[in-house]
């Protein structure tokens, strides 16, 4: 079949303009198919990066948080133990022998 139709496009010029022109229509088709493929995974891509993007702001914050935490909590126990040990010193201070 394939061999008739080139057959029969070498003898007349309007079947092979026809043809051709379906072609290139077949080709226009598969190629929007294509760009339409590419454009949804694009959308996909955006989508994905920017909650990926999001998702890392909220890991950098809440790591931020945690050292504020562990600071404050390092300072706190450093506090307790410097006013406790102020403490002893003054009722060592008082209680002594005069």
């Amino acid at each position: 079949m394939g061999r008739n139709i080139a057959e029969g496009e070498n003898k007349d010029l309007n079947l092979h303009v026809e043809l051709c022109a379906e072609r290139y229509h077949r080709l226009e088709e598969k190629f929007s198919a294509v760009e339409l493929r590419l454009d949804h995974l694009q959308q996909d891509f955006d989508a994905f990066k920017k909650s990926s993007d999001t998702n890392f702001k909220e890991v950098k914050n809440l790591i931020g948080e945690s050292k504020d935490r562990r600071f404050n909590v390092m300072v706190t126990s450093t506090a307790t133990v410097i006013v406790a040990l102020l403490g002893m010193l003054g009722y060592i201070l008082t209680h002594l022998p005069k």
